[in-house]
């Protein structure tokens, strides 16, 4: 199982759901240091534990930004490929991978820069 810091989960014996705020060596082997409502933390072994929901990134201004690229990016794709004599079809995907293009080289960039997923 891979966990990141900031995802929810649930022990199989409690009720409560909690956020993963860590994990630590042991020596029997590693723990997840889970944050439950009250402030409080326990530890708990990654195989006692079932994922509920993945953390996830708020819009910022630089998804707000790549996102405008992007667009504008598809919108000179369209055009060249219609100026060049192309027909509907082939001007769309032209746009489209000109689109993608865009977003594949922000999803990289956030890859390499996001938070780490940790095997526990």
């Amino acid at each position: 199982m891979k966990l990141a810091i900031g995802d929810v989960v649930q022990g199989h014996h409690e009720v409560a759901l909690g956020t993963v705020a860590g994990i630590t060596d042991h020596g029997d082997g590693k723990l997840v240091v889970v944050r439950v409502p009250g402030g409080g933390l326990r530890l708990l072994e990654p195989n006692a534990l079932t994922l509920i929901a993945r953390r996830t990134m708020p819009v910022t201004r630089g998804r707000s930004v790549a996102t405008l690229i992007a667009l504008i990016a598809a919108f000179i794709g369209c055009r060249s490929a219609d100026d060049l004599g192309a027909d509907w079809l082939l001007t769309v995907l032209a746009g489209l991978g000109s689109f993608k293009a865009v977003v594949i080289a922000y999803q990289c960039w956030l890859h390499l820069t996001g938070p780490r997923r940790f095997r526990v």
